[in-house]
């Protein structure tokens, strides 16, 4: 069953995200991506349900009639996918005609729950034909096998009267990210249709940032969620919004280029000088170069052109939806991520991009929870960070060492020795704004620069040992 299991598990990333502008050099393309959601790393939180809340000082807040969420997007691709499931020769298959016809069974249900609107009922079904699928490549289980049968996967027969499953085509690959795509979307709206004034589908800005601050300020009476709760409730909004473009079988998504692109160049002692705009950076050059000063560029002048996500439109509008789920990539859910956990309180300490040496990236989140934990988002997953001293609390070192095993995850690899990470810390942002969100371009230019920024200083050296108290007994310093 290797190639079976292999077939669905396979991952792929992503081509490029920013691109350099005509003119400028060195500033090297930053091509962001992620998994699919198919093959993702094992979150921490696994497993811990949404929490309901109708949040402090709600009670009276909404008068008008609840949002009801509809159809998913796309919902005739469920429908053609039901079709070729119904359309299949059970009689014909060496497999167990009861287990298919069952399989077919709960196909038609989830596709009649969708189209009613129906999401618990819609996320028991998928559930019970295996969607999700497994989380960081783990062992399908036999109800996603059996999906995947009925999806087009070629079954043989064996002498013994068992069978075998072929390869998995291209067309069943993408059939099993879209349907894990359908399970994805029913489980967030599933939650979320409980929260005050309902929700639509896809649910909006306004509706998503509101349940992730009901959910951080329960009622009185309520329990408190736990840090690992909210993370799980960014993680399965982010997961059921966006479907990864490699999954969707499109291209990398380019946004719009960030306003007022900055400059940088080097000098000859290899020194990155940074600017607000191209014209200071010439203008300083001019003048670097007739004081004949070590400051002057030992080359051209580059221009950042940055093409990050850094407001909700951008992550909502790249192609046409799939499977209920917009198209994006991982700065789309970097982004996502940073609005639905600000929203709860979190702090953004920055974001931090990734360059593989093909110039295949990805992007991660680092966020500080109100109890003080520090917590990683790669996509939808995410992963605390252990201090290795508890005594000290988490270190940039423990910081590396989380990220660099979740870029390992999302890449197959233990060696990292020519990935390139380039951290931009928030609170180093103007006010202005959003500096969370701007820390997603900015990592995206520290990449361009080959720099990088400390997330997590250091703490203070301890005072020095005070001196002995002057004889005189006044237990400081006597003063004429």
């Amino acid at each position: 069953m290797k190639d079976f299991k292999d077939a669905v598990e396979r991952s792929s990333t992503s081509s490029t995200s920013s691109q350099q502008s005509p003119g400028s050099s060195n500033s090297n393309p930053i091509m962001l991506a992620g998994r699919p959601p198919i093959n993702l790393a094992n979150p921490t939180g696994k497993g811990i349900p949404l929490y309901q809340s109708q949040g402090a000082g709600n009670t009276n807040a909404q008068k008008a009639a609840p949002a009801r969420p509809g159809t998913p997007i796309d919902v005739a691709q469920m429908e053609t996918l039901n079709s070729r499931v119904q359309s299949f020769n059970v009689k014909r298959s060496p497999v167990d005609h009861q287990q298919l016809k069952d399989a077919q069974q709960h196909f038609q249900a989830a596709t009649d729950a969708l189209k009613a609107g129906d999401y618990k009922k819609a996320e028991a079904e998928l559930n019970t034909l295996g969607f999700p699928l497994p989380k960081g490549g783990g062992q399908l289980g036999d109800a996603a096998r059996t999906s995947a049968i009925l999806l087009g996967t070629p079954v043989h027969g064996r002498k013994d009267g068992g069978w075998q499953a072929g390869t998995m085509s291209e067309a069943t690959q993408q059939a099993m990210k879209d349907m894990n795509g359908f399970a994805a979307n029913a489980k967030m709206i599933n939650r979320l249709a409980s929260a005050p004034g309902g929700v639509s589908n896809p649910p909006t800005e306004a509706q998503v940032t509101q349940y992730m601050r009901d959910l951080a300020n329960p009622p009185k009476g309520r329990p408190q969620p736990t840090s690992q709760q909210v993370m799980q409730a960014a993680g399965d909004i982010t997961g059921g919004m966006i479907m990864h473009y490699s999954a969707a079988g499109r291209q990398d998504p380019i946004y719009d280029g960030n306003p007022t692109p900055r400059a940088f160049y080097k000098d000859r002692a290899g020194r990155t000088h940074e600017f607000p705009s191209l014209a200071d950076a010439k203008t300083a050059a001019t003048a670097a170069r007739a004081h004949r000063s070590p400051d002057a560029p030992s080359g051209r002048i580059n221009q950042m052109i940055a093409r990050s996500p850094d407001q909700w439109s951008d992550v909502t509008s790249q192609g046409a939806p799939r499977a209920g789920r917009y198209i994006g990539d991982c700065e789309s859910k970097v982004y996502m991520q940073t609005r639905l956990l600000t929203s709860a309180g979190f702090t953004s300490v920055g974001s931090i991009n990734v360059q593989r040496p093909d110039g295949i990236g990805h992007m991660l989140g680092v966020f500080k929870a109100p109890d003080g934990t520090t917590w990683v988002t790669s996509n939808e997953d995410f992963r605390q960070v252990s201090p290795s001293n508890a005594k000290a609390g988490v270190t940039q070192a423990d910081l590396d060492a989380t990220v660099h095993q979740m870029t390992g995850e999302v890449y197959h690899t233990r060696d990292l020795r020519a990935y390139t990470f380039s951290s931009a810390a928030t609170a180093n942002l103007p006010t202005t704004g959003d500096p969370a969100v701007g820390s997603i371009r900015r990592s995206s230019e520290m990449g361009m620069m080959r720099r990088t920024e400390v997330l997590i200083p250091p703490p203070p050296p301890p005072p020095a040992q005070s001196q002995a108290v002057p004889g005189n007994g006044s237990g400081g310093p006597t003063h004429p």
